[in-house]
C-alpha cells in the first residue's frame, strides 16, 4: 500500500510500479491497491517535481505584454494627460497684443480648389486683411474639397488637382496675409488624411480644432468669448441660426456664436435678459458661389456674406456696442479704421 503522504518516495513508488507493469497504469494501480485516479494524481505530481518527463513537452513562451499592474499604471497616467488636454481645450486663450478696437473675420467655407470658388472675392478679402491693422481671421472649415470614396470621381470634373488644392490651402494658411486666430476642421477637411496634412502645414502653430472651438480672445483691456463651430446641432427651415440660438439659450454664454457649412449666411444680435448678456449669431456663406449640386436641388445661391467680420470695441459704452457684425468686409474695415482713428486721437 502506497503511503498517504505525498512524498518524493511515494511518487517514485508509483513510477516504479508502472515500469514493472510495462507502462500500464491499470495494472500498476491493482498492484499497489489504489484507484487509478490516485495513480494519475501521483504521476502528475511526479512530472511537476521533475521525477518524470511529461509525455508531451510544450514550449514556454514569454509574456506578450508588460505586467497588468504596469498596464493599469500606464493607463492611469495616460488618462490624466488626456483629461488635462481636454480641459485645456475648453475656452482656451488666444492673446491679441493689440491695443484699441480690433476685427475678427469668420471666413466661410473656402473650398479653394473648387471651380465654383469665388477667388476674386476671396483674394480681395485676403488683401484687406493684409493691409488692415488689427484685423484677424478664423477659418470656419472645409478649406478644400478633399473628395473621398465615390466622391473621388469629382476630381475628374474640376480643373484643380488634389495636389494643387493642397498648395492653395498652404498659401491660404501661410501667405495670404491673414493673421489667424484659429482654424476649424470641417467635414471635408477631416476626410482621409486631410486633417493630418493641414496640421503638418501649420508651422506657426495656429490652433486647429476638430469641428468646433470654444476660446477666449484675450485683449489688453478685456476678452471676448467665441464659440465657433463648423455647424451647430439643430436645424429649422424657418431659422438658419436655429442651432446657434439653441446653444446661446441652453448651453454656455459667449459673445459670438459662429458657424458655416450650409453655404448660406445670416447675422442676428440679441440680448438675453434672464442671463444678462448680449450676443451675436453669425453664419458665413463661404466662397463656393457656383454649386451645380445645390442648384439641382433647387437652392438658389446667395451672393453676399462669404465671410462675416465682427468688430470688437473694448471702449464701447454698452453691451450692444461691444461687438458689431458685418456681412460686407469692406464696410467692416471702414468701421474698424474709423474706431481705431477715434481711439488714437
Amino acid at each position: 500500500m502506497v503511503s498517504t503522504v505525498l512524498t518524493d518516495a511515494a511518487c517514485q513508488e508509483v513510477l516504479d510500479a508502472v515500469e514493472r507493469n510495462g507502462g500500464s497504469l491499470r495494472a500498476a494501480a491493482r498492484e499497489l491497491g489504489v484507484p487509478r485516479s490516485t495513480m494519475r494524481n501521483r504521476m502528475a505530481a511526479a512530472v511537476a517535481r521533475g521525477q518524470l518527463a511529461p509525455e508531451v513537452q510544450y514550449p514556454t513562451f514569454p509574456a506578450d505584454d508588460i505586467p497588468i499592474d504596469e498596464i493599469i499604471e500606464l493607463s492611469k497616467r495616460r488618462f490624466t494627460k488626456r483629461h488635462e488636454f481636454a480641459k485645456a481645450k475648453r475656452w482656451f486663450p488666444v492673446k491679441i497684443n493689440t491695443d484699441g478696437p480690433i476685427g475678427l473675420s469668420f471666413f466661410g467655407d473656402p473650398h479653394v480648389d473648387d471651380d465654383g470658388c469665388n477667388w476674386p472675392e476671396l483674394h480681395h478679402h485676403c488683401e484687406l486683411h493684409a493691409k488692415t491693422e488689427g484685423l484677424y481671421g478664423l477659418n470656419i472649415g472645409d478649406t478644400t474639397n478633399n473628395w473621398i470614396g465615390r466622391l473621388g470621381r469629382l476630381y475628374a470634373e474640376q480643373e484643380t488637382s488634389k495636389h494643387t488644392g493642397r498648395k492653395l490651402a498652404e498659401w491660404f494658411l501661410k501667405d495670404s496675409g491673414i493673421t489667424w486666430a484659429c482654424w476649424l476642421m470641417g467635414n471635408h477637411d477631416m476626410w482621409n488624411e486631410g486633417e493630418a496634412i493641414l496640421r503638418a502645414m501649420n508651422a506657426t502653430t495656429v490652433p486647429m480644432e476638430d469641428w468646433q472651438a470654444r476660446f477666449r480672445l484675450v485683449l489688453p483691456k478685456t476678452e471676448v468669448k467665441i464659440w465657433a463651430s463648423h455647424q451647430f446641432a439643430g436645424n429649422s427651415m424657418w431659422n438658419t441660426l436655429h442651432g446657434m440660438q439653441k446653444a446661446a439659450h441652453m448651453k454656455e454664454e459667449a459673445h459670438i456664436y459662429a458657424a458655416g457649412h450650409t453655404h448660406n449666411w445670416a447675422c442676428h444680435q440679441e440680448e438675453s435678459a434672464s442671463r444678462n448678456f448680449v450676443y451675436w449669431l453669425i453664419r458665413s456663406r463661404g466662397y463656393k458661389f457656383i454649386d451645380d449640386h445645390s442648384e439641382k436641388m433647387g437652392h438658389d445661391p446667395q451672393q453676399e456674406g462669404a465671410s462675416i467680420t465682427t468688430i470688437i470695441n473694448p471702449d464701447a459704452r454698452t453691451m450692444a456696442g461691444f461687438v458689431t457684425a458685418f456681412a460686407d468686409m469692406d464696410l467692416a474695415v471702414d468701421y474698424l479704421n474709423f474706431l481705431r482713428r477715434k481711439w488714437g486721437d
